[in-house]
């Protein structure tokens, strides 16, 4: 009886072995394809793209009542400005930095006047816009980062089939554009 436990345990502990080399050598194929690299791969800079369009990406997979959609910067020269027309769907913004650590997130509900008007500059273009004071940042979320890379995430709530013409125009009306505070 104690030779069947022992040889059991042994035999458990080889497997659990072999596995965690498994595991090992596969993190540096599967641990490289973060939310940032798929969207590069799918999405030139400042352009917004419908995540569930794009056949190669999982993350438009997390939540099935959900629309997804996407826009990459890079506020080296230019901030980020993007809005979108008026929808009475809920919607949820993020702003991550290039690693994928949120910046900033808002929703309609915390959104001035419900729109979605978010400017993402850096913290030399925070103070232009400071000395400017375009007539923008009135109703616009101002996001200031650190990081000059990075991606705006939107979501879009379907819950269900009778929302998707609403959802699928509000999607097409958001606009992801460099901005120039004149």
């Amino acid at each position: 009886m104690t030779k069947r436990i022992i040889y059991n345990l042994v035999c458990g502990l080889v497997l659990a072995g072999i596995i965690h080399i498994i595991i090992i050598l596969l993190i540096p194929t599967f641990g490289t394809k973060d939310a940032s690299d798929q969207l590069a791969q799918n999405n030139s800079l400042w352009e917004f793209v419908t995540l569930s369009s794009v056949k190669a990406s999982n993350i438009a997979e997390i939540d099935p009542f959900f629309e997804i959609g996407a826009c990459r910067y890079d506020l080296e020269n230019e901030s980020l400005l993007v809005t979108g027309p008026d929808t009475d769907a809920f919607w949820s913004a993020s702003v991550f930095t290039e690693d994928g650590k949120i910046l900033y997130s808002l929703t309609k509900r915390t959104a001035i006047e419900g729109k979605l008007s978010v400017l993402v500059v850096n913290p030399i273009q925070m103070s232009n816009l400071r000395e400017i004071q375009p007539k923008e940042i009135e109703t616009s979320i101002l996001v200031e980062t650190q990081s000059n890379k990075g991606f705006l995430v939107l979501r879009v709530l379907s819950p269900d089939d009778s929302w998707k013409p609403g959802i699928a125009a509000f999607l097409d009306g958001v606009q992801c554009n460099m901005f120039v505070a004149s």
